[in-house]
């Protein structure tokens, strides 16, 4: 892997061969094989294009907790809710 290019979206078919992969093409051919990485899943990896074998594409869950720019630290309740809370609330 000679790149990472990490999309804040979910991966989903239509946004992966209309957008992602013809900008992932261009990487190829310029840096060699590299990485998609989707932060929030993709559809099945058997439906995405992987540049002819030169293209990873991975995924990796939410975290349960973040931390926001205010200070205050936010949970998940569901993948893509995110709910505030206070430091003083965990």
């Amino acid at each position: 892997v000679g790149w990472i290019d990490s999309k804040a979206l979910y991966g989903d078919l239509e946004t992966h061969r209309q957008s992602v992969l013809p900008q992932a093409e261009s990487y190829v051919h310029r840096f060699g094989p590299g990485m998609i990485l989707y932060f929030f899943g993709h559809a099945p990896i058997s439906l995405l294009g992987d540049a002819k074998g030169d293209l990873v594409i991975a995924s990796w869950q939410l975290p349960n907790s973040f931390l926001w720019p205010t200070g205050a630290i936010g949970h998940a309740k569901a993948p893509t809710t995110l709910v505030p809370t206070t430091k003083n609330s965990l």
